[in-house]
């Protein structure tokens, strides 16, 4: 009897943990979500005494199969609403089907809407059970969230941006920032949110839409204040010590003649110290830098001692002065610690900080930054001199 009654037992056990998913769905029956772009919609009203409707305009890139050759296809799916919620429930209604978030991997939100603060946006996404917070989150530069998506498109814009991202250490132009992340920054006294932007190209190739990821979306709070340009954003790399094997250009003087260097960053460590003395606060930066040389303009023979520590201490100098510009324009223009030096007070030395927190907005413009830069010139790719061409 016992045998049977354990018998009986292990089969109930088994038939609940063998059981199907409750929500499972055929995948005819969704539409595959790889890209969501968000921009502002005005409707205008109809009736003299009533304003004009604000609202959401939300733009799906939908992934498709071509039975034909198996190629995967982009599509669109587009609707607005008073809320997120209800233009997302609009287009289900339209399509008939579904939509299926958990592939998501790119969302794109429009400048209009980031100025005037993106925590609706945020807030509806982590509580929809299949949006993931690794998304990659980017602003536009220029143009509306819901050009970056297209029906002509010959291939999937979220797949091609996402791969960008993977591959985002070796450009420098942006910094990768997922919609986890800016929620995090946003919950944090003394570090405020910096997101990459994206911009569209008038040139198309083949049927594919040109974006251009680079330069960062300054934050304060939830809503943007303002722009780093490209070069601005590698010196920011630079000081969130996110810096893999990026490109450093700079225009040197050989001899008498202006040309151009450009160094890989092979190596970068950068440590920064905060120091109380009184009430002056000051941000120690230190910079260890090692690269490669892979192109020069000009003759220069890299294994005369002189000439190396002529283009290392030139790099130290450049390094130097685009963190400073660059931290002096942010304090001053912007007033946003992107940079976390209120987290990292908070940190290395929490009693000063208590002191400090609460003012921290006011505070932060006057902090005094130090910034020391070592550059070792570790290999110069296959040649240690430039090409010298014969003069007639």
């Amino acid at each position: 009897m016992m045998k049977k009654s354990r018998f009986v037992l292990v089969y109930i056990i088994t038939c609940i943990i063998l059981v199907g998913c409750w929500d499972y769905r055929e995948i005819e029956e969704v539409e595959i979500v790889l890209g969501l772009a968000i921009d502002s919609h005005i409707i205008p009203s109809d009736e003299v005494d009533q304003l004009s409707q604000s609202q959401y305009l939300v733009t799906y890139e939908i992934v498709d199969i071509e039975s034909e050759e198996g190629q995967l296809k982009s599509r669109v799916l587009q609707d607005d609403g008073n809320t997120l919620f209800r233009a997302i429930r609009k287009i289900i209604e339209k399509n008939g089907k579904q939509t299926y978030l958990a592939h998501n991997q790119i969302l794109i939100i429009s400048q209009e809407l980031a100025l005037n603060g993106i925590t609706e946006i945020l807030d509806y996404t982590m509580r929809d059970g299949e949006y993931r917070p690794d998304v990659h989150i980017l602003i536009t530069d220029g143009c509306e969230a819901q050009e970056m998506f297209s029906d002509e498109s010959t291939d999937v814009a979220s797949m091609r941006l996402n791969d960008s991202f993977r591959n985002q250490k070796g450009i420098g132009t942006f910094e990768s920032t997922t919609v986890w992340n800016v929620i995090d920054k946003l919950t944090k006294k003394g570090l405020e949110p910096a997101i990459p932007l994206i911009r569209l190209d008038e040139s198309h190739d083949d049927g594919k839409l040109q974006h251009t990821i680079g330069g960062t979306a300054v934050f304060k709070g939830s809503k943007m204040v303002g722009k780093l340009t490209e070069d601005e954003t590698l010196y920011y790399l630079f000081i969130d010590d996110e810096i893999k094997n990026q490109p450093l250009s700079m225009e040197y003087f050989f001899e008498e003649t202006l040309g151009h260097i450009s160094l890989e960053i092979l190596f970068n460590e950068t440590k920064i110290t905060p120091i109380v003395d009184g009430d002056e606060i000051t941000m120690k930066i230190d910079v260890n830098c090692n690269v490669a040389i892979n192109e020069m303009s000009n003759y220069l023979d890299i294994l005369n001692e002189q000439d190396r520590k002529d283009v290392e201490d030139y790099a130290k100098k450049t390094i130097e002065e685009g963190i400073q510009e660059l931290i002096t324009h942010v304090q001053k223009d912007y007033k946003s610690d992107i940079f976390g030096f209120g987290d990292l007070l908070k940190r290395k030395n929490n009693k000063e900080w208590k002191k400090v927190k609460e003012n921290w907005d006011d505070i932060f413009p006057s902090v005094s930054v130090e910034t020391n830069v070592d550059v070792y010139i570790e290999r110069s790719a296959l040649s240690s001199k430039s090409i010298e061409i014969d003069k007639y």
